[in-house]
């Protein structure tokens, strides 16, 4: 589901970058073709992953028409989530040993930490 982007927020940008940058089968160095930006929310704040996607230049190499992306990205948070694994865990606690209700997460979220979840994006994660 979409979800609108908050405007008032101050977004901290990290870079990541591929971490073996050498193609596999003609074993030359790969090439930024394109840069994807993923939102998301941590208890460190709300955060830009700025990701470097990157493919082979050699057009006879089968690695040519495939992107490849940082593997660092899935350690910060899942495709597609607006929230990091930390804030994930956290809610997945909260909710399944203490049985705390969504508007009990949202408004702790909120209150403690600043992350601005709705209550439809907290039962989506959930």
């Amino acid at each position: 589901m979409a979800r609108r982007l908050l405007q008032d927020v101050d977004w901290t940008e990290m870079l990541l970058e591929v971490e073996d940058p050498w193609c596999d089968l003609c074993e030359r160095r790969m090439h930024v073709c394109s840069f994807r930006r993923h939102r998301i929310f941590t208890f460190a704040g709300p955060q830009v992953l700025v990701c470097k996607l990157v493919h082979c230049p050699n057009q006879a190499c089968l690695n040519h028409q495939r992107t490849f992306s940082p593997e660092r990205e899935l350690a910060l948070t899942m495709p597609y989530w607006s929230i990091g694994w930390d804030v994930f865990c956290w809610l997945g606690h909260r909710r399944c040993a203490r049985h705390w209700s969504v508007p009990q997460l949202r408004a702790e979220l909120l209150d403690r930490f600043g992350v601005p979840l709705s209550e439809d994006a907290i039962e989506d994660y959930l």
